[in-house]
C-alpha cells in the first residue's frame, strides 16, 4: 500500500507476524520488572544482583571488566558498586598489577546475600517454567544463549 504525502511516496508496512525486536524488548522489560520487584523486597536491585553474580564467577574484576561483562554504562556500574561497597557486600582493592586500577571483590556478606537473591530469582524462573513448560523454557534459554553469544562476536 502506498499513501501519498506532499513531496514523497510512503509505503505503509503491514506485517502479520510479531516483530522479534519488539517481543524481546517487551519480554526483557517484563522479566526485569518482576525480578526487580522481588529483589527490592530484600533490599536489592537487579543491577546489584548482576554485579554480585559476575563477581562470584569472576572474582577480582576491574570496573572495566564489570562494565564490559554486564553491558552497563560506566557511571551506572560505579553507582551500583558504590552502593554494594556501602552495604559491605563487595570491597575494592588496588590492582596488584596496576595501582591506578581498582579490583572489586565479593565479600562474605555479599556471598550470603547473593545466595538469598539467587533463591528469589530462581523462584521467579520456576514460576515461568511452570507457566510455559520446562521444555519450552529450556529451548528459550538455549536460543537466547546462542543469540547472546552471536552478539558478542
Amino acid at each position: 500500500m502506498v499513501s501519498r504525502m506532499p513531496g514523497r511516496d510512503v509505503e505503509a508496512v503491514t506485517t502479520t507476524r510479531p516483530d522479534l525486536v519488539e517481543l524481546l524488548t517487551a519480554t526483557s522489560r517484563q522479566v526485569e520488572r518482576a525480578v526487580s520487584a522481588v529483589l527490592t523486597e530484600d533490599g536489592g536491585t537487579l543491577e546489584g544482583y548482576r554485579v554480585l553474580r559476575a563477581l562470584a564467577t569472576a572474582p577480582g574484576s576491574t570496573m572495566g571488566q564489570l562494565v564490559a561483562r554486564l553491558q552497563l554504562p560506566g557511571p551506572t556500574a560505579t553507582r551500583v558498586v558504590d552502593g554494594l561497597v556501602d552495604a559491605a557486600l563487595v570491597y575494592r582493592l588496588p590492582d596488584p598489577e596496576d595501582g591506578r586500577r581498582v579490583v572489586v571483590h565479593l565479600s562474605g556478606p555479599g556471598r550470603t546475600r547473593l545466595a538469598r537473591w539467587e533463591a528469589l530469582v530462581e523462584a521467579r524462573e520456576s514460576a515461568l517454567a511452570r507457566s510455559l513448560g520446562e521444555d519450552r523454557v529450556a529451548a528459550l534459554r538455549l536460543a537466547l544463549a546462542e543469540l547472546a553469544e552471536d552478539a558478542d562476536r
